[in-house]
């Protein structure tokens, strides 16, 4: 992660008076940065959790949550959309413009939620992560501004099969796509596996293989290639087409 990403997160949280913190309702304690939280709260600064991709999540999981402020959304349903604006305009001051900071992970949905607000395109957009390389700030009513950034990892963090599992990097740059999907496939059980249509067993390992059978993805010999069939499954992953 470029250190000068840091320095761009740095300037959004001294100029926003609201902070939004973006995370992925499916790993949620995984996509929370705890060094964004600290400088966000050391300036007293407002902080609210925006767990996004609710769709795609286990809600008796998100029943269990206790982060507040924090509201539920879809940003591709826009699911929670019109709370999250609700919930902004709540800390609203008298100021004439008020700066709201999103940040999150890479690959969190943070300029999705941007265009969710917006109502229209308003930030680029791509499932590749790390898509926006710069702040930008887009108007979201006559007083409400929102400031875009790059999706950062916690200074130090260099967890790559964590940044694999929320989906932080590149499937195509994961070095080893096996142990990231079969880790997702012992996190959430068997929900890999209904996707894909097999039916799950406790070998995890051989549940990927059949997978990479029925994709007929295959090496010489008939032998299961199941690294493509990794980053293939890492990709679905990221594209938010696994329901859990």
């Amino acid at each position: 992660m470029p250190a000068d990403f840091w320095r761009i997160v740095n300037e959004v949280i001294d100029e926003s008076d609201i902070v939004l913190e973006i995370l992925d309702a499916r790993m949620i304690k995984e996509t929370r940065n705890s060094e964004i939280e600290e400088k966000v709260k050391e300036q007293h600064k407002i902080l609210i959790f925006v767990i996004n991709k609710c769709d795609l999540a286990d809600q008796d999981e998100l029943k269990k949550l206790k982060l507040t402020p924090s509201v539920y959304v879809s940003s591709t349903k826009r699911y929670g959309i019109t709370k999250l604006l609700h919930l902004i305009l709540r800390y609203v001051t008298k100021k004439e413009k008020v700066i709201v900071g999103v940040m999150g992970y890479p690959n969190t949905g943070k300029s999705s939620v941007i265009n969710a607000l917006k109502g229209r395109g308003s930030a680029p957009t791509a499932p590749i992560s790390g898509y926006t390389k710069a702040k930008q700030l887009i108007k979201i009513t006559d007083k409400v501004y929102l400031m875009d950034t790059p999706g950062v990892y916690p200074y130090m963090e260099n967890d790559n099969l964590k940044h694999a599992m929320t989906a932080s990097l590149d499937p195509s740059k994961i070095r080893d796509p096996e142990n990231a999907v079969t880790e997702l496939m012992r996190k959430f059980r068997g929900k890999i596996e209904a996707y894909y249509g097999i039916s799950a067993t406790k070998n995890i390992e051989d549940n990927l293989e059949k997978i990479a059978v029925k994709n007929n993805r295959l090496m010489k010999g008939g032998i299961p290639d199941t690294k493509t069939m990794a980053r293939m499954i890492l990709q679905t992953w990221q594209k938010g087409k696994i329901k859990l």
